[in-house]
């Protein structure tokens, strides 16, 4: 798409430290304010492995290159869901015309990504590209009327219980519970470390980059994304001649983690889908089940076990034996300390620091 006028200015500006923060508070004076997830340790999640509600939709939330795919396919594979992929991808998977054939060649046994989008042409008529790009932060009184009724058609339209794969509403979390208050929000998390090596698609991570010499390796917006959430957040920017990009890498990788512990219902880490597949997604789907006369709690009454009244068999072959894992030894001390100075600005800006 075309770039906007609000990320070329801040893109324009770039190595220009003092006309950047200027620029970035002045475009922020027409945004309303943006939500602020309390700042909790790395690693920390209040609602770990929390099992899913049993009815209305389910919306994963998740960073670029976390597993979010293979999540995706479980659902799409499970029966009683209609899984749609990235309905928020600038590829309009409702339409014919633009959505084309391609798949990611890392996206192993995916055919297409449109399925369950067939039929929905007249969803050309809500969306919008910008969605991508521009306004990434809401908080729960925003208003997106067309994003609203665009999400609210794809539940609508599924045949069974609508799971909504989403890579680009990390930070609308609030606006999405307040919107839909019965929908699940699951959020799935990777190490920041492999998921920025994924990033790079092949490419050495270079220590000397900043954020001017890197942009030929950028991908997944990671730029565009950073400058859009400095517009709502101008205490993100540094200075783009001095930064490298894995800071910012990993200062939005853990601010999504933030939002998501906020405002997710649980959350999952891709290396526990790498553990164990099936088993995790069985937990999250458990339900209560009936109770089992041999098993006692302390006071004697009956406890009720979990069980998951899903088949599973659908997901057998769907996760491949994971590769060696990527080895950072070379970069170990690079990364702490880059992560370091992304954990001081974040606790320095967010409130209550203290874990709960």
């Amino acid at each position: 798409m075309r770039e906007l006028l609000q990320h070329r200015l801040m893109r324009r500006f770039a190595g220009h430290s003092a006309l950047e923060q200027i620029t970035a508070r002045t475009l922020g004076l027409f945004r309303p304010a943006a939500p602020l997830p309390r700042y909790r340790p790395a690693g920390y999640f209040p609602n770990e492995n929390r099992v899913l509600g049993e009815n209305d939709a389910i919306f994963i939330t998740a960073r670029f290159r976390s597993g979010s795919t293979l999540l995706w396919q479980a659902f799409d594979r499970l029966a009683g869901f209609t899984a749609y992929y990235e309905p928020l991808n600038e590829r309009r998977w409702f339409d014919p015309s633009t959505r084309g054939e391609g798949t990611d060649e890392t996206h192993r046994g995916v055919q297409n990504y449109y399925n369950n989008y067939n039929d929905l042409e007249h969803m050309s008529e809500l969306f919008s590209t910008k969605w991508t790009y521009q306004n990434l932060a809401m908080g729960h009184s925003a208003h997106s009327s067309a994003l609203e009724k665009y999400v609210a058609a794809l539940i609508s339209h599924a045949a069974e219980r609508p799971v909504l794969q989403f890579n680009r509403v990390d930070f609308r979390l609030p606006f999405l519970r307040a919107k839909f208050p019965d929908a699940s929000i699951l959020h799935l998390r990777r190490n920041p470390r492999d998921s920025w090596r994924s990033t790079l698609k092949g490419a050495t991570n270079d220590r000397d980059w900043n954020l001017i010499t890197y942009s030929d390796y950028c991908h997944f917006y990671l730029l565009p994304w950073y400058r859009d959430l400095a517009i709502s957040y101008p205490w993100l920017l540094a200075d783009a001649r001095k930064t490298h990009p894995y800071r910012v890498h990993y200062l939005l990788s853990r601010f999504s983690d933030l939002f998501a512990a906020e405002w997710a219902h649980t959350s999952i880490s891709y290396e526990a889908l790498c553990a164990d597949f099936a088993g995790t997604i069985g937990y999250l789907l458990m339900e209560n089940g009936h109770t089992h006369s041999a098993q006692k709690s302390q006071k004697g009454t009956p406890i009720v076990p979990k069980v998951c009244p899903f088949d599973l068999s659908p997901l057998e072959g769907l996760m491949a034996p994971r590769q060696e894992g990527y080895d950072h030894s070379v970069d170990a001390d690079f990364y702490t300390a880059e992560e370091a100075a992304a954990e001081a600005l974040l606790k320095a800006h967010l409130p209550n620091p203290d874990q709960d």
